[in-house]
């Protein structure tokens, strides 16, 4: 529930916590926080590995398989794996598949891949597991194979090291997700090891009802995630519920649909939080996915619901890498022909033209960043970015608006408004803001 005991607000930027004390004429309205829930470590996970839902044990229906691949998380989420992966590994191993028989595949779509991929895998993985499989990247534009389309008429193409495999495993974590509702179960195939063609034609729905943070049941972009991993044959799941510092507070292992909406039931638990009304100006943060801007932005995509029309919100991001040149064509480029041209253009096929391509190559930039680009188009909601690792002209150009300190931003906001209420997610990322109880 929201906090009225004081007017000050607690904000992330990057790794240090930030305390900060609103102007007069700001109301707070709530500070944003998720429930509090107990981690887990390796005995954990062991127990629901072992107790998997809508499955058999993994090694059970591991016996008499010649090889298999795992599908694991990219560097662009905060799940490790150096304790739950070796566990994976060795349910595989008493089963009788060695590890020479198994292929890690960290599955990042469209993502580019690392520039030191050696060490990328390490802090992933672990070690121990970098030492005892072999590990590929997965890359959207070829080592594909076609498996018909889906029931939209969408051609399904995924890693061949995938398709060809004998048992298939995921390894991910549950965290809400603006396109699919909550990362993890069936996300492991679509988009992680899928075609950069189905990935943007599934990430167009982005726009249809249904989708958006914390949604599952009805959201056609997840139906769709769902309906591919099956068709590819996903044997098996192991996820772990995150907390708001990206650590497990829960694990699920087994059916793809069954064992998933287990995990998603503990996330709604652990990150669901309602607001009475929405706010004239919200403060948000990347963390801890400040990596780069494009990535930072899921803070202020997950408070759109507790942010008025024509409010703004002010959000927190070093952007330890700065901005990357796809982000910026595709804000420039939106500006100038407009979200909706832009994906009747996409949705009829059209690639090769400069104007387009930029939301699909290098990485596809349909998501988060188009969800804002609404936001601001059809809500007019302005977006303050407080960072010392992006310059002015850089931010104005993608049309935020730019502030080097929290103060810096705050003195500007209130020049608009001099009366406001006020909210505040320290951890926007991982926390869905229901305005209203909608």
């Amino acid at each position: 529930m929201p906090d009225k005991e004081n007017s000050k607000i607690h904000l992330h930027y990057g790794e240090k916590e930030v305390e900060y004390k609103l102007p007069h004429g700001w109301h707070l309205l709530g500070n944003l926080k998720a429930q509090p829930f107990p981690r887990i470590g390796q005995k954990e996970m062991v127990q629901a590995l072992e107790n998997p839902t809508g499955k058999p044990r993994l090694e059970e229906i591991a016996r008499g398989r010649k090889n298999a691949v795992i599908i694991a998380s990219d560097v662009s989420r905060p799940i490790q794996g150096e304790v739950a992966l070796p566990l994976i590994l060795n349910s595989l191993n008493r089963a009788g598949i060695a590890d020479r028989d198994i292929l890690l595949i960290m599955g990042g779509g469209s993502h580019q891949p690392p520039q030191d991929l050696h060490r990328a895998y390490t802090q992933k993985y672990g070690k121990e597991t970098v030492e005892r499989v072999k590990i590929l990247y997965h890359n959207p534009d070829r080592d594909l194979i076609r498996l018909g389309k889906t029931r939209r008429g969408h051609v399904i193409e995924i890693n061949k090291w995938v398709v060809g495999a004998d048992l298939k495993i995921a390894y991910g974590g549950i965290l809400p997700h603006g396109l699919g509702g909550y990362s993890g179960g069936a996300k492991s195939i679509l988009p992680a090891v899928a075609s950069r063609e189905i990935i943007i034609q599934n990430h167009l729905m982005v726009v249809e009802p249904g989708v958006g943070l914390g949604l599952v049941e009805g959201n056609p972009i997840r139906e769709e995630m769902e309906e591919v991993a099956e068709i590819v044959g996903l044997d098996f799941i192991f996820n772990l519920i995150l907390d708001t510092e990206g650590k497990p507070v829960g694990a699920v292992s087994g059916d793809l649909r069954q064992a998933y909406r287990e995990g998603v039931a503990l996330a709604r638990k652990v990150f669901q939080t309602e607001l009475p009304r929405p706010a004239k100006v919200v403060f948000t943060s990347g963390y801890p996915f400040d990596i780069h801007l494009y990535q930072s932005l899921n803070g202020p995509c997950s408070v759109l619901n507790a942010c008025e029309d024509g409010g703004t919100i002010i959000h927190l991001t070093p952007a330890y890498e700065g901005v990357r040149e796809g982000t910026k064509r595709l804000f420039s480029t939106i500006k100038a022909v407009g979200y909706r041209n832009l994906f009747a253009r996409l949705k009829s096929g059209e690639r090769a033209d400069e104007s387009v391509r930029s939301f699909f190559f290098p990485e596809i930039n349909i998501g988060g960043g188009i969800t804002l680009i609404r936001a601001m188009t059809d809500r007019h909601i302005r977006i303050v970015v407080v960072t010392e690792g992006i310059s002015s002209h850089e931010l104005q150009e993608m049309g935020f608006d730019y502030a080097k300190t929290l103060e810096q931003a705050v003195s500007q906001v209130h020049l608009r408004f001099s009366k406001a209420e006020v909210v505040a997610a320290s951890n926007a990322k991982l926390i869905i803001s229901l305005a209203g109880g909608q």
